[in-house]
Order: structure tokens, then C-alpha cells, then sequence
């Protein structure tokens, strides 16, 4: 079952980067390119679910109520996310950041350490409050991607407008407007997940034993990470951050999330050799 699983995994990274490439292809003017990649994206989320599922069962975790394979979980939700309202929202381009990032994303989930075991306080907690909280922040974090992206996006675009060079693959990207707008929507609905994956957290941490300086650094970034949001969305509201502003306050909340969930890889990597050992 685990050589299986690692078929799936390598499967799935070749579509996601096949996915890259014909998104990239996109950009530059080929027109054929824009119809298969989304295939391959919906195709990498397929593969990469039965990924998943199988590895989960293979090292008896279950990834909704544990964080072993939260990173491969993300990419996966940000990829379902994109794959869904592309269309909604004329995000085509997004398929060039998004793609090259869940494949970084499911590599990365690759080099965590071992799942904990039930000796740990915190799987051994017999509570609806960890799935709860990691599946809210699982898809806040795919929402802040999507966000990240869009606002990179965004500030591309509007710096050539400004010095009057927007042409070639550059041509391809969505007016601002609509860029701002899938920009809000997407922070906006990060910003719910990540209220209540922020409060979940808070009820599970008092009931185990914690003090780990990436423990409370993970949380000090997660905090921050909220009051950024929370202070983007409101300013927006009063129409003192739009545009510019807003993008870059998007990109750096989606900077302090990152750290979060580098801080999480940081404590429970492995040695490389183990991973090496893994792979058929």
C-alpha cells in the first residue's frame, strides 16, 4: 500500500508540474494550452486526494485530525478552490502562481516528519475541536493563496499600466477591478476560516500541555496574521485601502501564514534519509 501511495505522490507532482508548464505556455500566447491545463489541475486534484486518502490509511493518520499532511492538504484545497471559480472570476492567469505553488507545496509535505502517536497529549485528545480547527485553517490558507496570488497579480498589472507597457502575456490578465474583486472575496473568506481556526485553537491549546518556543511563535504569527487581515478588510470597508495598498497588505498577512506553517515543517522534519528510504 505505501509503494502504491508513492506512485500517486510522483504521479501526481509530474501533472502538477506538466500543469505549470502548459500554464506558463498560456501566458506567452498559446491558446491550446489554456484548454488542457485546467484538465491537468482537475486531474492533480483527483490524483492527489487518492494520494492522500491512501497515505493516510497506509500510516494509520488521518489527515483531518492530525497536521502531517497539512501542506499537501492546502495545495489540494487551493487547487479545488481555483478549479471552481476560475470562470467565475476570469482567473485563468492564476493557474501560473497556483499550479508551480501546490507543487511546491505537495513536494514540501513530503519532508515532514513521522505523524505523532497517541502517546502525545494532543492525539490523544477525544474532541470535535482539532478536526474542526484544522480543516478552518487548512481552507483559510487556501483562500490566502488564492488571495496571495491575485494580489501579485494585481500590482503586475498595474505597474505596467502606469509606465504603459502592458502588452504580451501580459495582455492575458483580468482588469484590475475584477482583480480587485476576486482579491476581497478571497480575503474575506480566508479571513472567516481564519477566525474561527484562530478560536478553536485557542479552547484545544488549554487542554494540552504546550510551551514549545515554535508553539508559541506559530501562534504570535497566527494573531498577527489575523490583525493584518482584519485591519485590511477594515480599511477597505472605509475606503482608505483599495488597490495597491490592499494587494500589499494582502501579500504580506499571506507572508506571516507562511511563516506558520514553515514553523510547523521546522519542528517536524525529518532526516532526508528516511524519506529517501520511502521512495520505491
Amino acid at each position: 500500500m505505501i509503494f502504491l501511495a508513492n506512485i500517486l505522490f510522483v504521479t501526481t507532482s509530474l501533472v502538477y508540474l506538466a500543469a505549470s508548464a502548459l500554464f506558463l505556455a498560456h501566458l506567452t500566447g498559446r491558446s491550446s494550452a489554456n484548454a488542457l491545463a485546467p484538465r491537468l489541475m482537475v486531474l492533480g486534484v483527483a490524483l492527489q486526494a487518492a494520494s492522500i486518502l491512501l497515505s493516510s490509511v497506509a500510516l494509520h493518520v488521518c489527515p483531518v485530525r492530525g497536521v502531517h499532511f497539512a501542506l499537501s492538504v492546502v495545495s489540494f484545497a487551493a487547487c479545488v478552490l481555483y478549479v471552481s471559480l476560475r470562470h467565475r472570476y476570469r482567473l485563468d492567469f492564476i493557474g501560473a502562481f497556483i499550479a508551480p505553488l501546490a507543487l511546491t507545496f505537495h513536494l514540501a509535505s513530503r519532508f515532514g516528519g513521522s505523524p505523532a502517536h497517541d502517546s502525545d497529549p494532543a492525539h490523544r485528545l477525544q474532541s470535535v475541536i482539532l478536526p474542526v480547527h484544522v480543516i478552518t485553517n487548512v481552507l483559510g490558507d487556501a483562500l490566502f493563496l488564492l488571495a496571495f496570488a491575485t494580489a501579485l497579480g494585481y500590482l503586475i498589472k498595474e505597474r505596467l499600466l502606469k509606465q504603459k507597457r502592458l502588452s504580451g502575456i501580459f495582455r492575458r490578465l483580468p482588469p484590475l477591478d475584477s482583480l480587485e474583486r476576486a482579491e476581497h472575496a478571497f480575503l474575506l473568506s480566508g479571513f472567516v476560516m481564519l477566525t474561527i481556526g484562530l478560536m478553536t485553537g485557542t479552547v484545544w491549546a488549554a487542554r494540552v500541555e504546550a510551551g514549545h518556543p515554535a508553539d508559541v511563535m506559530r501562534a504570535v504569527l497566527g494573531y498577527t496574521s489575523w490583525f493584518v487581515f482584519a485591519a485590511a478588510l477594515a480599511f477597505r470597508a472605509s475606503g482608505r485601502w483599495r488597490g495597491r495598498r490592499a494587494s500589499y497588505i494582502t501579500i504580506f498577512g499571506f507572508l506571516c501564514m507562511s511563516l506558520v506553517m514553515l514553523l510547523y515543517v521546522a519542528r517536524t522534519i525529518g532526516p532526508l534519509a528516511s524519506l529517501l528510504m520511502e521512495l520505491p
